[in-house]
């Protein structure tokens, strides 16, 4: 997505331009002895005086509308192969019988075209003259070049818009995305909670062995599924920058037994040892967001559990004085599992990434997203999370977040 400080900048530069372009435009008043000078835009049907400098006498006004019938700047667009050069507005072919020449009285006149960064006409940047001013060579070198100037300020400001209107398309379908993420979490919920709860209830009824196989691979699946909605809003939620971070006192004992209770019968139906050991005080408290820790801790345990099919998890709390009196507090998992190819431990915290697919395809599914949103989740609280060691006996994860002490 295009970033909305490189677009400031960008404005902020253009309006600079601007003034310049003024600045620059007031120095030419000041060497072409001329009385009056504009920049002047036109459409299909107007003309429009954006900017004017006079002298001693007032011939036009900044924001003045004529049709382009009684337009000099027209005519400066209509017949410019070059400047346009009138040494007598009262005498010349094509401006003695116009409205516009009693309007603005006797005079001299010279007029450049200025093109936009398509090539169109855009209008004029024109001098008049009451005394009957005799413009130079020099003179008509010096408009033609501020032509050329303007038109790279057209091309500028044109970028500028596509930019800006680029931006907020972006944001758009960013948002768009997000609300149908969300719609979709909801309504997938909302019935597969309901397959969970009917599961359940079949669960306590008689089954035969074959049934109750049945029953528990729809319970394993439904509880899959969420959680890939979960994960997927999630990580939906932090590509939008929508995702906070809330600073409340929390008990780091709360915080390990929640997560082990989650997963205590889970590890239970495969026989595994779950179980938790700590260095330090566990009842110490701290401020953070303990629902983002519990988060980060869930899906560590949840790979473990997923990839270990015998022997146990462990999850070690230590912690440890940090600076500003703060404390680390590291959160170590260890599984017996599989463990992971160290050729692939680059792609680990990617999203979407499921290195295990490759090795056993379709066995243990999942979307891809659980380490990259902890390591997104960890970096929004100024932690860390990372690949402690790993090989055919296991592996472990350590996640590290400085908190201060309540």
């Amino acid at each position: 997505m295009l970033k909305t400080e490189f677009i400031d900048v960008l404005s902020v530069v253009s309006k600079k331009l601007y003034d310049s372009a003024a600045n620059v435009m007031d120095t030419a008043s000041r060497l072409i002895p001329a009385n009056t000078f504009c920049i002047a835009n036109l459409d299909s049907l107007s003309t429009k005086v954006i900017k004017s400098f006079n002298r001693d006498k007032v011939i036009l006004d900044e924001g003045l509308v004529v049709d382009n019938e009684e337009s000099y700047c027209a005519l400066v667009t209509e017949h410019a192969q070059g400047p346009l050069v009138i040494d007598n507005n009262l005498t010349h072919p094509l401006t003695k019988d116009m409205d516009a020449t009693q309007f603005v009285g006797g005079c001299s006149f010279i007029g450049v075209p200025i093109r936009n960064e398509k090539g169109e006409f855009y209008g004029s940047l024109c001098s008049f003259d009451q005394d009957f001013y005799q413009y130079r060579q020099s003179d008509m070198d010096l408009l033609v070049s501020l032509s050329s100037f303007f038109t790279v300020l057209l091309e500028m400001e044109a970028t500028l818009q596509q930019l800006k209107t680029a931006e907020e398309t972006a944001v758009n379908v960013l948002e768009d995305k997000k609300n149908l993420l969300a719609v979709l979490s909801h309504e997938i919920r909302t019935p597969m909670n309901g397959v969970i709860g009917m599961t359940s209830l079949l669960q306590a009824t008689e089954l035969t062995e074959e049934q109750a196989e049945y029953v528990d691979f729809i319970e394993q699946s439904g509880n899959n599924l969420l959680q890939m909605m979960n994960q997927i809003l999630d990580y939906s939620k932090m590509e939008a920058g929508t995702m906070t971070v809330d600073h409340k006192p929390f008990k780091i004992r709360d915080v390990v037994g929640h997560v082990l209770q989650l997963f205590s019968l889970e590890a239970e139906k495969k026989g595994l040892k779950l179980y938790s050991v700590s260095a330090g005080d566990p009842d110490l408290t701290l401020m953070g967001d303990s629902n983002k820790i519990i988060q980060i801790l869930t899906n560590l345990i949840g790979n473990a559990l997923k990839f270990t099919s015998h022997g146990e998890v462990c999850l070690a709390v230590h912690t440890t004085p940090g600076q500003e009196g703060r404390m680390i507090v590291s959160f170590e998992v260890r599984d017996t599992g599989i463990g992971l190819p160290v050729e692939q431990k680059d792609r680990l915290f990617r999203s979407f990434s499921q290195i295990h697919d490759k090795m056993t395809p379709g066995k243990y599914g999942g979307a891809g997203l659980g380490l990259s949103i902890c390591k997104q989740l960890s970096e929004l609280m100024n932690g860390r999370v990372w690949l402690k060691e790993t090989s055919a006996a296991g592996s472990c994860f350590v996640f590290a977040l400085p908190c201060a002490i309540a």
